[in-house]
C-alpha cells in the first residue's frame, strides 16, 4: 500500500473564506455605485471598452466603466473638469500628458517631487510620484485639481489615488480607489442634505480627512448646492 506524505500546506478552509470576502466587496462596490453614485451624476449612455485599455485597470476603476464610460456631477457647465468628472478610458495617456503640460512637464515634475509627495498623514515623504509610469489622470474636480490612479498591477502603490494642484504643484497621497468612492458617496449626500435647508444639512465635521479630500468634499458640495 502507497502512503502519501505531503508537506503542510495551509487550510483548505480558508480559501472558501477569500472568495466570499471578494465576492462580498464586488457587491458592496457595485450596489454603492447603481445605488448611491449613478443616481447623481450625469453618465454617458454606454459602458467603456476596456478591451483597448493598456493598462491593469483598478477592479473599483471598471467598476465605474463598467457602468459608463464618462461621469459628471454637474449635468452641464462642467468643461470636464469643474464638480467631479471621471473621463473616458480611450484618452488616458494623452490625458495625463496634458495634465502635466506634456512628457517635459511630467518629467520635471517626477524629478521636483522626489521626497516631496505628501502621504496620508499630512507630512512630505518618499512615497512615489503619480508623475511616474503606470500612473494615469482620468478624474478632476477643478481647472486646477486632478486626481491620479496607479494601474501598475506590480506596485504597491496598485489601486492607490493622489492628488495634485497644477496651480500650487503640489502632490499628496488622496486614498485608495475603493475608499475615494465612498468617501464621494458620502459626500454627495451630504451635498443632497445641505441643499434640503440649514436642518437638514448639518455640517459634518472634516477635520479628519486628509487635505485632498476636504478639497473634493467642498467641490461637490458646492456642485450640488449651486
Amino acid at each position: 500500500e502507497m502512503v502519501c506524505i505531503a508537506e503542510p500546506c495551509g487550510s483548505l478552509s480558508d480559501v472558501p473564506t477569500k472568495v466570499n470576502n471578494e465576492l462580498v466587496k464586488v457587491e458592496n462596490r457595485l450596489s454603492l455605485i447603481q445605488d448611491r453614485l449613478r443616481p447623481n451624476f450625469t453618465c454617458s449612455t454606454m459602458p467603456a471598452n476596456l478591451n483597448k485599455v493598456a493598462y491593469d485597470i483598478h477592479p473599483a476603476l471598471a467598476a465605474l466603466w463598467h457602468e459608463a464610460e464618462e461621469w459628471h456631477l454637474l449635468a452641464s457647465d462642467h468643461c470636464d473638469v469643474y464638480g467631479f468628472n471621471v473621463w473616458s478610458p480611450a484618452w488616458l495617456d494623452e490625458s495625463t500628458e496634458m495634465v502635466f503640460d506634456g512628457k517635459d512637464g511630467r518629467e520635471e515634475w517626477l524629478k521636483k517631487h522626489k521626497n516631496q509627495v505628501v502621504n496620508k498623514k499630512g507630512n512630505q515623504s518618499s512615497i512615489p510620484s503619480c508623475a511616474s509610469n503606470g500612473w494615469v489622470c482620468c478624474m478632476a474636480f477643478s481647472e486646477f485639481d486632478y486626481l491620479l490612479i496607479c494601474l501598475n498591477k506590480d506596485s504597491p502603490a496598485y489601486g492607490h489615488v493622489h492628488h495634485i494642484n497644477t496651480h500650487t504643484k503640489k502632490e499628496s497621497y488622496c486614498s485608495s480607489m475603493d475608499e475615494l468612492l465612498g468617501h464621494l458617496a458620502n459626500f454627495i449626500e451630504e451635498g443632497k442634505a445641505r441643499a434640503d435647508g440649514p436642518m437638514f444639512g448639518r455640517n459634518k465635521s472634516s477635520s479628519t480627512l486628509p487635505r485632498p479630500l476636504r478639497l473634493l468634499r467642498k467641490a461637490v458640495i458646492d456642485a450640488i448646492c449651486r
